[in-house]
């Protein structure tokens, strides 16, 4: 009597078991299939077919089709007792969505994100404040033929445009139309590059130039890349094209690495620092912080001094401060608070110094007071 068990596992008789996927990690996505009714004699060569078969495109499940490649995550036999298949085995498969043969927006994720200022002291009071942002990306489930075939190479270094137009031109990545030859720009979509030597308005591979044109000794990256046709017409593929290129400020590439999965892919990480080319001035509210300056021009022997330019408009100059002006090293012999920023006839010892007078004569009113608690 012939068996009446399936002794293959075709797409049509594959049953749903489960799906799931966290909307915030599409990586996690996985669909879960199985094929009942399974003759135990094939058992075993089945088992290995489908062991090595390492990813399926479009599976299908309860007769619907799961578009796109799939990772081959795990194959489980198992015996079939109950119901009408007793006597039978049953075969579980899953699968992992999102295996991609490149760095790509669809398996891009952001993993840290930080900010922090960096600061440039110009003196105790003031400084510039610039600010530095460091974000990590990982690119997951991709292919080791993927990594191998210059993705890594272009995610882990910053190439002048000189070399980067030079591997770009070198790639073997191309698709034919009629008679023309294009090349794919999907390799490159996350590249960095220091503009050596391109000037102008000019588009560069299929995106339009930076806002302002290209400026040489600036660094440049594609911002966004869609997934469509180059040019229109149903006779050019589909794959990811730039947009548009964008300057990205002083980049700083920390880290590159990447990490095996357990269904052999692999995920992508970069660390990415970048600093603020724009400063902002700021000052640190200290005592007697300011451009602080003599006002007039105080005589030989006068034992007081008018001070002017305190950030702190009612500052108070406290008794036994100290400043200098010069070489000449003062001491305040009473408390003084100032009015709009200017402190007058502050009392101090030793008296005016020939050395100070001829100093306030030759600059009136641009002789700075440097204050020893700054």
């Amino acid at each position: 009597m012939a068996n009446k068990w399936r002794t293959t596992v075709a797409e049509a008789d594959a049953k749903l078991v489960g799906y799931n996927v966290n909307p915030s990690d599409l990586s996690t996505e996985a669909l879960t299939r199985k094929w009942t009714g399974v003759s135990r004699a094939v058992v075993y060569s089945l088992i290995a077919t489908l062991r090595a078969t390492k990813t399926v495109t479009d599976p299908k499940a309860d007769g619907q089709t799961y578009s796109g490649i799939w990772t081959v995550s795990s194959v489980m036999p198992g015996a079939d007792d109950g119901g009408n298949t007793a006597g039978s085995a049953e075969i579980i498969q899953v699968l992992k969505k999102s295996i991609d043969s490149y760095a790509t927006p669809d398996n891009l994720m952001l993993v840290r994100s930080k900010a922090y200022p960096l600061e440039q002291n110009e003196n105790a009071w003031m400084y510039y404040e610039r600010f530095k942002s460091e974000e990590t990306k990982r690119w997951h489930n991709i292919t080791q033929a993927g990594l191998d075939d210059e993705v890594w190479d272009h995610i882990r270094q910053i190439r002048t445009y000189t070399a980067f137009a030079a591997a770009v031109t070198a790639d073997a990545d191309t698709y034919t139309v009629l008679t023309d030859t294009h090349q794919y720009h999907r390799k490159f979509l996350y590249v960095i590059f220091y503009n050596d030597t391109r000037t102008g308005s000019e588009g560069l591979y299929s995106a339009g130039a930076p806002a302002g044109g290209w400026v040489v000794g600036k660094y440049y990256t594609p911002g966004t890349a869609t997934w469509s046709k180059q040019f229109d017409g149903s006779l050019f593929p589909y794959s990811w094209f730039f947009d548009d290129w964008v300057e990205i400020a002083t980049p700083v590439i920390r880290d590159v690495w990447y990490e095996q999965n357990n269904d052999g892919s692999y995920n992508l990480f970069r660390s990415l620092e970048t600093t603020s080319t724009t400063s902002l001035m700021r000052t640190r509210p200290l005592q007697y912080a300011g451009m602080t300056l003599v006002s007039g021009s105080p005589a030989l022997d006068d034992t007081t001094i008018t001070i002017t330019g305190f950030i702190n408009q009612t500052e108070v100059v406290h008794k036994n401060a100290r400043f200098r002006i010069g070489s000449d090293t003062y001491r305040v012999t009473a408390d003084k608070t100032a009015s709009s920023g200017t402190a007058t006839s502050i009392a101090i010892t030793p008296a005016i110094t020939q050395a100070t007078e001829d100093l306030c004569d030759e600059t009136p009113n641009q002789v700075q007071v440097f204050w020893d608690a700054l």
